[in-house]
């Protein structure tokens, strides 16, 4: 089992940047105030217990995991991290760690202790092959008949493709079999090129609920649906919507092609706090609070037309961003 932590431990070394990202404001500056109101008032009732500074490898040993804005489940929920993914771990409390998050270009926060695994020797599986969900939701299913639903964008290890079936190892050392058309290899991956058809196929989440902080068809905010999107396609964004703003390149509002991010402010501070996908015909596709989650909205809503702030085309990213 410690080989198997060895092998995510490596792994994770690789990524890790010297750049730690603060917890940044979410897409809706008025939520996060409330948020943050509310986490000064717990603060200044509970004592805080001591934070070691550290600098470590873990990896995510559940099938999602919020992360926080501090140590403490009261706190802003600002993102979520899946099973597999590498983090870096900063401080560490007797219940928390404080991470960066390579897998979302170091965004960091706080996430509890216990959905965390850790590894301290060993050589990386060098041989092994990595398969990421491509479903909004799949079953991970064991030998046992027992199973866990993973959700798109996991990526683990495989160890063979059995019939109609990956068989992956999870970071407790076990493994679990993945339906073949659930998901792909990297190597795959890495040969394609993002299709139309495939940013029109981000319409499988179309329902998902919405949740602050969260990137998985269990929930997800506007940043967090995008993320998911192109992160499945081997694309890697940055976490929040203003910070996407600052991915690939602009484009004219007349120039717009299915697949380009659309930004949007608030109008109280004129500051990115809403982003969706074009998705053609002058739609696009978002995860909205209004909406109560997943769904496709018209640029021409006057809403939407008076909030319009940029463009951005980001599927030039492809092969240039590596899945992790």
């Amino acid at each position: 089992m410690k080989r198997i932590f060895s092998f995510f431990l490596c792994l994770a070394v690789i990524f890790l940047g010297s750049q730690t990202l603060p917890a940044a404001s979410k897409d809706q500056p008025s939520r996060k105030a409330s948020s943050s109101k509310k986490t000064s008032q717990n603060s200044r009732n509970v004592k805080k217990k001591a934070v070691e500074p550290v600098e470590k490898a873990a990896i995510v040993n559940v099938p999602s995991a919020d992360v926080f804005a501090s140590d403490s489940t009261t706190s802003e929920r600002v993102s979520e991290v899946l099973l597999g993914d590498e983090i870096r771990v900063l401080k560490e409390s007797a219940e928390w760690v404080y991470v960066t998050i390579p897998s979302q270009k170091n965004y960091g926060g706080w996430i509890m202790k216990k959905n965390v695994s850790f590894s301290t020797d060993g050589a990386p599986f060098r041989d092994k092959s990595f398969v990421s969900v491509k479903n909004a939701k799949t079953r991970l299913i064991f030998s046992d008949g027992s199973y866990l639903n993973v959700y798109a964008g996991t990526r683990l290890p495989v160890v063979h493709k059995n019939g109609g079936r990956y068989e992956v190892i999870i970071p407790d050392g076990s493994t679990g079999f993945l339906p073949a058309e659930s998901a792909w290899l990297d190597d795959e991956l890495a040969g394609r090129e993002l299709t139309t058809r495939d940013i029109l196929d981000a319409a499988k989440f179309r329902g998902s609920e919405y949740k602050w902080g969260g990137i998985t068809s269990g929930g997800m905010d506007c940043s967090g649906f995008v993320y998911t999107v192109f992160r499945i396609h081997g694309i890697l964004l940055k976490r929040d919507s203003y910070l996407q703003a600052e991915e690939g390149e602009i484009v004219p509002p007349d120039e717009l092609k299915v697949g380009d991010l659309v930004f949007f402010k608030s109008a109280k501070s004129g500051r990115i706090n809403h982003v969706g996908i074009y998705i053609g015909g002058g739609d696009f596709i978002h995860s909205s609070r209004s909406k109560q989650g997943v769904a496709v909205s018209s640029l021409s809503d006057e809403m939407y037309k008076k909030s319009f702030v940029a463009a951005r085309r980001v599927m030039n990213l492809m092969g240039k961003s590596s899945q992790m």
